[in-house]
């Protein structure tokens, strides 16, 4: 049974919009992880959570199950009930899931208005992306999505993530293995609305071919990286322009686009919603209440784990810093202990360096009367090489008289009675 967007009649309909309005905004809250604040984890910018930045879907989640963001999260919501409220035939899907936040909201809206007649496929390899086909694909020529181990994630994670908001039922369908393998031959006969989050052109385009056909006339789909991812878009006007569609594309957050495909509802394939019965609606309302309380336990025993983690790492923090300040002490008493010793030190040094410097003034003393003395002993030296040069000058000179008269011819006759003279000394000596 599948039953429409119910108006406010009387206290029952305020009381069920209002629950369903807590259970899908603490829903979102948990699989976008604003609840919880969790910090991002991708392999660039920074590892600090940012309201902004996970409004807009611009970082990887470290926990939460989707990367999309708010603003994409409400705008599946709008669509989703836009579908169920206009009666568009057709289940839901979405090809490239990777933790799953999406699909599991998908099921939760269903899950939240009654719908039982709609199935949501959830089309992802489980293995990350694949290596560009750059032969038959040259716009995916460098891409580098396949490298990061954080995009792959497995199916049985998914399973349990959608088990964990007790969302696993019959009604969601797995499709495993590349786009090119599985869509083809996909067992969907129409679908209402189509969300792509492949990231290339080959995905993209894959899925385009497989299953933009199926989707029925005012249905929606959803192009998540429209704006941010070139290959994306590129594929989009490439079918586009091949099939002849013109669709009137809506921005989403600066990210994401959709369209509704254009043509009058198929009235034999149209979901005709039916009135609520009053019973109906106590159901739902019970149901809905039921699963907004157990969320919510479920966030506040999450929040009260993180708690715990955050106080065993305050405790932690406190003996580290309780350890440091006594480490601190301890230094700072070895430092005054070690600089006691250094002002001795000093104070010795300093007297020795002042006992230096009057020695050495002393020194200089003593050098500069040795360099006066020394002054007067090189003018003495001096002095007295001048007199020993004048008397060697007096030398010579009476050498050379001496030999000149050695050599005169009266110096020659007066030999004789030279050699008298001495006989005569020598006698008178005896």
């Amino acid at each position: 049974m599948v039953t429409s967007l119910p108006e406010e009649r009387g206290i029952e309909m305020n009381a069920l919009t209002s629950v369903r309005n807590a259970y899908l905004e603490l829903l979102q809250s948990c699989l976008t992880g604003e609840v919880y604040r969790d910090k991002p984890d991708a392999p660039f910018g920074e590892k600090v959570f940012d309201p902004h930045t996970r409004e807009h879907g611009l970082d990887w989640p470290a926990r939460a199950q989707t990367m999309i963001g708010a603003k994409r999260m409400l705008n599946l919501r709008a669509l989703m009930e836009s579908i169920i409220a206009d009666g568009v035939s057709g289940d839901l899907i979405e090809t490239g899931v990777w933790r799953g936040g999406a699909c599991i909201f998908m099921r939760a809206l269903l899950y939240a208005y009654d719908v039982t007649d709609r199935f949501v496929w959830v089309a992802d390899s489980f293995e990350g992306l694949p290596p560009a086909n750059e032969t038959k694909y040259p716009a995916d020529a460098g891409s580098t999505f396949h490298t990061y181990p954080q995009l792959a994630v497995t199916c049985e994670q998914v399973r349990e993530n959608f088990r964990s908001y007790r969302l696993l039922d019959e009604r969601v369908k797995f499709l495993k293995g590349w786009f090119k393998d599985t869509l083809p031959a996909a067992p969907i006969e129409k679908l209402a609305l189509l969300r792509l989050d492949g990231d290339m052109y080959e995905s993209t385009m894959d899925a385009l071919i497989s299953l933009y056909p199926k989707l029925s006339n005012q249905g929606y789909i959803i192009i998540d990286d429209y704006h941010v991812v070139s290959e994306c878009r590129l594929a989009v006007s490439n079918y586009c322009d091949s099939m002849g569609i013109k669709p009137e594309i809506v921005d989403i957050d600066g990210v994401g686009v959709y369209w509704r495909k254009s043509g009058p509802l198929d009235n034999d394939g149209k979901t005709i919603p039916s009135s609520p019965t009053e019973e109906s609606q106590n159901k739902l309302l019970l149901r809905l209440d039921k699963s907004y309380r157990e969320l919510s336990r479920d966030v506040i025993a999450l929040l009260n784990q993180d708690l715990a983690v955050l106080d065993s790492l305050i405790t932690q923090l406190r003996k580290d810093l309780a350890s440091g300040d006594a480490r601190i002490a301890q230094l700072v008493k070895t430092q005054d202990s070690q600089e006691a010793q250094l002002n001795q030190i000093l104070a010795s040094q300093e007297a020795n360096l002042h006992q230096l410097n009057t020695t050495l003034a002393a020194r200089e003393a003593d050098i500069n009367r040795l360099n006066n003395t020394l002054a007067t002993r090189e003018a003495d030296n001096h002095r007295l090489h001048h007199t020993l040069a004048s008397r060697e000058a007096d030398i010579h000179r009476l050498n050379g008289e001496i030999l000149s008269i050695y050599s005169s011819a009266s110096w020659r006759w007066t030999r004789p009675l030279r050699a008298v003279l001495v006989f005569f000394k020598a006698a008178r000596t005896d």
